[in-house]
């Protein structure tokens, strides 16, 4: 009985180990892959160009693995590197599936300029292809594929209009607007921008460097015509400045556009114009100087205020000189004509007078001027503050000149009728300027000064104490003027302000100096140009060669040289 149950056993043991492995499925295994892998490049030399940026210009080729996922799951990717630098820097295109590879222009381009390549020279960038499994077990490498690339630059520069011929009279127009596309193609990161424009023919070794955001950059008349007369460009001879763009990526990186040629006339830069005849302060023989108020965006625009006799004439003129001069028969106001009839002054009086000396249109507007016996000068920064007057003192001999010497500090200060807001003058200019009714408060520094202000005119000055009284004569020296250091260039004296001095000049690099004509006792220099403002014994002036209007003011020190 016992044996019978031990082999009843032993059967069903039997049968249920058979039932369980009946039901479990066998463990798959997989293979690993022992094939060999390589792959080869279409070309060795890839040049492309902007057009190609969208177009296939290299591809990859390889054999199948074998993995035993599958081809389908299998994945390859196009690891590209500096030559002989191991890969530790690299870009890559990833394939799955697939047997071959494509790049199009962008791609290859964009990874070899950001490998260091520059625009126009060949780079030689080492290239393997790693295959693998899609969760990257497996993987295996090609043999290193040396492949030159010659990077492209993708950025173009157009220029509408292509020529040009700025206009005095609208110098805050459009002139010209440049345009470009996006830089570095299939790359990703910052990328910045900046318009470069140079001489022609000079190949951009100083070029003016604007930065730029954006895809387009204008510029105006005036611009336009300021560049080309910097370049020497004569006025009414067109000629060529060289415009190019800069782009520059993160990476530090950079391409330029191609070179665009812009063609400019541009026209005669009026840095001087007076109005002269026996109506005037000067009569027929020295110009009464105007001034610009906004010579930065009006700079045709020009103005002052002087006395006129009736029942005599006046013309206008630049540079002091009948070359260039413009007349006609309207007054008070009229379009003056080169060479025209001298202009009628009907009524003696103070008059400001306009002129544009783009159109030739002027107006003389017959001003009131009030008769005052005190006048003072009153704000933060005088010794009185907002609350009291410092008076200065009438001149014997014109009586809307008023003068004095006053201790400032730093702050404001207006002009006013002396215990009357009814009456004052203020401007926003130091250390002088025009001051004009319920103007703006002037800005005045610490010191003692000496102080002029013409109500007539409205122009004032706060000056050293012993540059109260005007010299008979002011001229420039030194190694930049045509009479060196040996001689005096004398400037032209302005008949309603002998404080001011001007002339056209053309000078030559070296340095300058102004004086009392003849006498080194009184001088003025400063080691800024093209502007400044002198002081007694200053340093020499480092001047630029050119044709300049040069204006100087005796007591403020203040110069300019424009071109």
């Amino acid at each position: 009985m016992k044996k019978i149950f031990q082999i009843s056993l032993v059967i069903a043991l039997m049968i249920i180990t058979y039932s369980c492995s009946r039901q479990l499925e066998p463990v798959p295994q997989f293979t690993k892959s022992t094939s060999e892998f390589s792959a080869t490049a279409s070309t060795s030399s890839v040049a492309a160009s902007s057009a190609d940026s969208l177009k296939s210009v290299i591809s990859f080729n390889w054999n199948d693995p074998k993995y035993s996922v599958g081809l389908k799951s299998s994945k390859f990717t196009v690891v590209m590197g500096n030559t002989g630098k191991n890969f530790v820097s690299s870009l890559s295109k990833e394939f799955t599936g697939v047997l071959t590879g494509a790049m199009v222009g962008k791609e290859i381009n964009g990874m070899a300029l950001r490998l260091g390549g520059i625009v126009g020279q060949p780079i030689i960038l080492d290239v393997k292809v790693i295959a693998s499994q899609s969760n990257n077990n497996e993987p295996k490498s090609s043999a290193i594929l040396p492949i030159t690339v010659t990077p492209y630059g993708d950025l173009g520069l157009t220029s509408n209009p292509t020529s040009i011929t700025p206009s005095a009279a609208t110098p805050d127009a459009i002139g010209a607007t440049f345009s470009w596309n996006v830089a570095f193609n299939g790359f990703s990161g910052v990328k910045t921008y900046a318009i470069q424009y140079a001489k022609a023919g000079t190949s951009f070794t100083t070029p003016v460097v604007n930065s730029v955001s954006g895809f387009s950059k204008s510029f105006t008349h005036l611009q336009l015509n300021d560049i080309a007369l910097g370049y020497g460009i004569a006025p009414s001879v067109a000629g060529n400045v060289e415009f190019r763009l800069k782009a520059t990526n993160e990476l530090g990186v950079v391409i330029y556009s191609n070179t665009v040629a812009l063609s400019i006339t541009p026209y005669v830069a009026i840095n001087s114009v007076g109005v002269i005849g026996d109506a005037t302060p000067g009569g027929w023989n020295t110009d009464t100087d105007l001034y610009r108020p906004d010579a930065a965006n009006k700079p045709t625009e020009w103005t002052t205020i002087v006395y006129l006799i009736g029942g005599k004439a006046a013309k206008f003129r630049t540079d002091d000189d009948w070359a260039i001069n413009w007349g006609d028969v309207g007054f008070p106001s009229g379009t003056g004509t080169k060479g025209g009839s001298n202009i009628p002054v009907n009524t003696s009086g103070y008059y400001r007078v306009d002129f544009n000396a783009a159109t030739a249109a002027y107006t003389f507007t017959l001003q009131t001027v009030p008769s005052l016996t005190s006048l003072s000068i009153i704000g933060s920064g005088t010794p009185g503050g907002w609350g009291s007057d410092t008076n200065l003192t009438q001149d014997g001999t014109n009586p809307n000149v008023f003068t004095g010497t006053v201790v400032f500090t730093d702050g404001e200060a207006k002009f006013r009728k002396t215990g009357d807001w009814g009456t004052n003058f203020g401007s926003s200019t130091y250390p002088s300027g025009w001051g004009v009714g319920n103007g703006s408060n002037i800005p005045v520094k610490a010191g003692t000064y000496f102080v002029r202000i013409d109500i007539a005119t409205g122009e004032y000055f706060f000056a050293p104490t012993d540059r109260g009284t005007s010299y008979p004569s002011v001229s420039i020296i030194g190694s930049g003027t045509p009479g060196g250091w040996g001689a005096d260039t004398n400037l032209i004296q302005n008949p309603a302000n002998l404080f001011k001095f001007s002339k056209k000049i053309v000078i030559v690099a070296g340095e300058a100096k102004f004086r009392e004509t003849g006498n080194w006792g009184v001088n003025w220099g400063q080691t800024t140009f093209p502007n400044g403002v002198g002081t007694n014994n200053g340093s020499n002036i480092p001047v630029i060669a050119g044709t300049y209007q040069i204006t100087f003011n005796s007591a403020t020190g203040e110069y300019t040289f424009t071109k």
